[in-house]
């Protein structure tokens, strides 16, 4: 339906019936299922051309190894399907004004500028992965042999893993809890998403071996415990606690070497991989987007929650709720809970 199609008349003026979302990713698409769902109409923008975000780019979740590319898809094809759901690709947000139940919007699509009249909008920009260029001491960049988690989930969808008797090492936490270079805070997917990594590689080819160096274990939430003890009592995966100090070429391998802290002794590996976890940063542009909306972020990007203990989807502006990891690093399961609760807050208003 167009944008005239969803208002209603009130006191001589004409109030939107339609919520902008921002963001095609797992949260964005839920929150316009749900509203869809419960009779209500959405607007989904994506800037890229195709819909899913980052979860679009996983070859498994955890911590159920279930294809992440066949949710994705199903997810996909209900909101395509969904009455009361109009999907814009290569749309960007360029300006918005008004107030809660009532705000006028300008897009940028690529036939052209449009403008919407919508009841309340839903940020669900999600997160970026931090490039480790400023880690040179691991040679990223330099050596095609050291890549980062999501490089590694390309190699495994391309069934390109290291086959044969190798060595691949997975490094926790760069760029995450590192005030030198990175950020101060935790991305708290990196410890479970690096057992998946390790069980995929001993999936795939059970002659490898697999070491994980980490600073300490943080798996909270069911199943996330028993899911990283699976990878080293059923997959033999080696962990060792311990950061990475450096990792050299060497020949035709890769010498990582570190300290195994609970030892206090230095350990070297000889690796024929080494896959970096990343930190998960803010949205590019995350900053420019809280100023058109009029929305506060945090210190590093992320978009500030009015209340993050009991209002977690609501901006510090009334009418403009969020969705999903453009609040913090969260999981899948997080980000669609998150979606479904701002839809209902954003139904609210739009009735």
């Amino acid at each position: 339906m167009s944008g005239t199609e969803w208002a209603v008349e009130k006191e001589g003026e004409t109030l939107a019936k339609k919520t902008l979302i921002i963001g095609g990713g797992i949260a964005g698409i839920t929150a316009a299922q749900k509203i869809a769902q419960n009779g209500g109409a959405a607007l989904l923008i994506e800037k890229e051309g195709h819909l899913g975000g980052n979860f679009a780019q996983l070859t498994y979740t955890f911590p159920v190894l279930a294809d992440a590319k066949g949710i994705v898809a199903r997810e996909i094809k209900t909101a395509q399907e969904l009455g009361g759901i109009e999907i814009l690709l290569q749309t960007t947000l360029e300006s918005c004004s008004g107030e809660a139940g009532n705000f006028t919007v300008e897009l940028r699509t690529p036939s052209g500028r449009r403008t919407e009249q919508v009841a309340a909008i839903v940020v669900a920009a999600g997160f970026h992965y931090m490039e480790p260029t400023a880690y040179t001491e691991y040679a990223y960049g330099r050596s095609a042999k050291v890549v980062t988690s999501l490089e590694f989930e390309r190699m495994a969808a391309e069934g390109r893993l290291p086959q044969g008797q190798v060595r691949v090492v997975f490094v926790h936490c760069v760029g995450s809890r590192d005030k030198a270079k990175g950020y101060r805070y935790c991305s708290k997917i990196c410890c479970s998403y690096s057992a998946k990594h390790a069980i995929m590689l001993k999936q795939a080819n059970p002659e490898a071996k697999a070491y994980v160096f980490y600073i300490d274990i943080r798996a909270l939430g069911k199943g996330y415990e028993e899911f990283i003890r699976e990878a080293m009592e059923k997959y033999n995966v080696r962990y060792i606690r311990g950061r990475v100090a450096k990792v050299i070429e060497s020949g035709d391998k890769l010498l990582v070497r570190a300290e195994d802290s609970l030892i206090g002794n230095p350990v070297e590996v000889e690796a024929d991989l080494v896959v970096l976890a990343s930190a998960m940063e803010p949205p590019q542009g995350s900053r420019d987007l809280a100023g058109i909306l009029g929305i506060a972020t945090d210190e590093y990007g992320f978009f500030r929650e009015a209340e993050a203990n009991v209002r977690p989807c609501h901006s510090s502006k009334e009418g403009v709720f969020l969705a999903g990891s453009c609040t913090q690093p969260m999981e899948i399961a997080a980000a669609v809970g998150m979606g479904g609760l701002a839809a209902s807050e954003a139904l609210i208003l739009s009735r």
